[in-house]
């Protein structure tokens, strides 16, 4: 097993290797920082990072001393990663390795717009039930205060039905347990068990630790003169959550004084709510960026990345709507 000061000689001369043979006659020099290798001379700039958990752009966009111009090398093609590029003020070209040297990284393919549509009657249905309507990536789904408690399917016949749970696992579960239940009474008994754990002075539960940048921007929208923007559209994200939902960063739309305010809620040291907004500029072009975090979320790294983006940026820290009480012992052995 290679350990981390093993891998870092070896991306060190990798990364090396590969600019030094696409531009052969060339030196340079090495430094890492921020687990990242810079291979740069006087004209160039190369970043070579590798984490299992982080994306490339994510991690260079923490080294602020970049140029304006600078090279990202990737393992292999990444389209997310070429569009979100297109949000920074930087000139910052992609490269893919091929083989033993370098090559441009291809372009992508243009976006397919698809439009989805929810039946009335079942939005009402929804919306009775306390829940958000949301399109994603395909899927049309219920939010109740940020947290997806029910997705629409269409049949085999194209006829759309309830499937009510916290992701698949869950709708499973309830479409076994209750067969001969109305879906309209599964649906309101779940939402007002979730409603019970989605609020500030819940007990610490499972259902209000997930999906939490989601209830940021649900509490925004229901309360948006509090930071001073009006007509709060919720925007999909562009990276496809997991089933089960996650802590990834969530996004809208707003306005401010006839300017366009991209609004994106991130928990924690979230390294990639940067590159999804700068994702986001591609198809929601803003005047201004507003990063919404918890007080104790104010990391200096993101606001690090934040500086490479092509719009103004303001960090603003909101009250934290779920309870943040410490787990008891009872909680953690249950």
């Amino acid at each position: 097993m290679v350990d981390s000061t093993q891998l870092e000689r070896l991306n060190i001369v990798k990364a090396r290797a590969l600019v030094e043979r696409t531009f052969s006659g060339q030196d340079f020099d090495v430094e890492v920082k921020n687990s990242a290798v810079l291979i740069s001379n006087e004209e160039n700039t190369f970043v070579y990072a590798q984490n299992e958990k982080v994306s490339a752009l994510a991690i260079a966009l923490t080294i602020t001393d970049l140029e304006s111009s600078w090279n990202l090398i990737l393992d292999e093609p990444d389209g997310k990663a070429l569009i979100q590029i297109e949000g920074l003020q930087d000139d910052c070209s992609l490269w893919i390795i091929n083989g033993d040297s370098l090559a441009p990284h291809p372009q992508r393919d243009p976006d397919e717009l698809k439009i989805q549509s929810i039946e009335p009657q079942i939005r009402s249905l929804l919306e009775d039930n306390h829940c958000v309507v949301t399109f994603e990536h395909g899927k049309i789904k219920g939010e109740l205060k940020g947290l997806p408690i029910v997705e629409v399917v269409t049949g085999p016949n194209g006829e759309s039905h309830l499937e009510v749970g916290v992701g698949t696992y869950d709708r499973e579960a309830h479409k076994i347990v209750n067969y001969n239940e109305p879906v309209e009474t599964t649906l309101e008994r779940i939402s007002q068990e979730v409603s019970k754990f989605r609020q500030k002075d819940s007990v610490v539960h499972p259902l209000n630790r997930v999906a939490r940048p989601n209830w940021l921007i649900h509490e925004v929208m229901s309360t948006e003169s509090e930071i001073g923007v009006t007509d709060i559209e919720r925007i999909p994200s562009p990276v496809d959550r997991m089933d089960v939902p996650d802590n990834l960063a969530a996004s809208a739309i707003a306005k401010k004084n006839n300017q366009v305010i991209l609004l994106t809620a991130y928990t924690g040291a979230d390294l990639e709510a940067v590159p999804i907004t700068a994702q986001l500029l591609h198809s929601y072009p803003a005047d201004e960026i507003w990063f919404l975090h918890p007080q104790k979320d104010d990391y200096s790294a993101i606001r690090r990345q934040a500086e490479h983006l092509k719009v103004p940026v303001s960090f603003i820290p909101v009250s934290e709507p779920w309870p943040t009480a410490p787990l008891t012992n009872y909680q953690t052995n249950h």
